[in-house]
């Protein structure tokens, strides 16, 4: 195998599973809840699908240039000028992505575990071990998530299975909720899908792929993985508590962990292997949002290396982490930010797709 395409399907599969399990897991239970009632599982998975179409867009018109990354390519298909307003936009997007992650997950940790800690301590921390972190090249990046990913889905198979023993099945009924409108259970399948838009860092995996044209059966793959969990997550919640407990949780999987135990005192804590957990997989997708911030204003500067722009990025995402005044403007921001980035890396993959149809270009057109 040609050694300048190190990284492997499954390793790419690695990377988006990883990064898509993140900040969302606390909450997911609560706002399916609030939109399909005990249909949550249902609404839940039925955001699977909407953003399978940024997945597939992507994927596919990264195919048609694996020896290129979006950055490169889009300026042959758009202009350089156009292609690279865009790339700025996709930097923006994703530091603003990760400074309000990092928010949320200080908000967590000052709510439940450091209760004295000052919100900018915590957040300044993370922060400077992912700034740290991404002074790596993309292959290095892969193999953190790999490495990671393990601990990450082992655990949260383990909450889930042992959790099940304390699901009533009359909390889950109906299947399809209690008066669930088409317009809640439609806001429903966007805040789900919302949670998906990892899937874009198939544009940095790609010029490094064994095989490039597999980029989607990867996409496929680890949304059906991330899917399926959040899916588990929410069925194993609302079986615990009931759809109108759950809508009052502002954690509910914690709470979920909280309230299991395997034996009698053999292991009580389970909320402390969660939050443990919980916290490698913010640190995995805050290192993505972070380097996808930094690497798109890299190719826009033309700068050969991505560290030093990592390091002007730095106090821009620590300002947008302290951007909302309170949890609510944050859960709003948050929110807010994930419809916004369903739509724009959706909407950007389909217009390069469809302009390199167009105009016919792609790799056939370019050996």
């Amino acid at each position: 195998m040609n050694s300048n395409r190190p990284i492997s399907t499954i390793q790419v599969m690695a990377v988006i599973v990883s990064t898509i399990i993140g900040i969302g897991i606390l909450s997911i239970p609560r706002y399916m809840a609030e939109a399909g009632d005990s249909g949550a599982p249902l609404v839940t998975a039925s955001g699977v699908p909407v953003a399978f179409l940024g997945c597939w867009f992507t994927a596919a018109v990264c195919r048609k240039f694996p020896n290129e990354t979006l950055f490169v390519f889009s300026r042959r298909l758009l202009g350089t000028g156009l292609a690279d307003i865009f790339s700025i936009l996709i930097s923006l997007f994703f530091a603003f992505s990760a400074g309000i992650t990092m928010r949320q997950f200080g908000e967590v940790c000052i709510a439940v575990v450091f209760k004295k800690t000052p919100l900018e301590a915590v957040i300044l921390l993370m922060l400077l071990l992912v700034a740290l972190s991404i002074r790596r090249n993309i292959v290095k990046f892969t193999y953190v998530h790999v490495f990671y990913l393990p601990f990450i889905l082992l655990s949260v198979v383990a909450i889930v299975l042992v959790a099940m023993k304390n699901v009533d099945v009359l909390n889950l009924l109906p299947l399809t909720g209690n008066y669930t409108t088409f317009s809640s259970f439609s806001k429903g399948t966007i805040a789900s899908a919302a949670l998906y838009q990892g899937t874009f860092v198939i544009i940095l995996l790609v010029p490094l792929m064994k095989k490039p044209q597999q980029a989607l059966k990867a996409g496929t793959f680890a949304l059906g993985i991330i899917g399926f969990i959040y899916v588990m997550i929410v069925w194993v919640t609302l079986g615990m508590f009931g759809a109108q407990e759950t809508k009052l949780l502002s954690y509910p999987t914690l709470e979920a962990a909280r309230s299991i135990s395997i034996g009698a005192g053999l292991l009580e804590r389970f909320d402390a292997l969660f939050i443990i957990i919980w916290v490698i997989s913010i640190f995995t997708t805050i290192f993505t949002n972070y380097y996808l911030a930094a690497y798109s204003l890299q190719q826009v500067l033309r700068h050969k290396d991505h560290r030093l722009i990592s390091s002007f990025a730095f106090p821009l995402i620590f300002i947008f982490s302290l951007l909302p005044r309170d949890i609510f403007q944050v859960n709003t921001f948050a929110s807010t930010t994930g419809i916004i980035g369903l739509v724009f890396l959706t909407v950007y993959p389909l217009l390069l797709w469809l302009v390199s149809l167009i105009r016919h270009k792609g790799a056939i057109s370019h050996e």
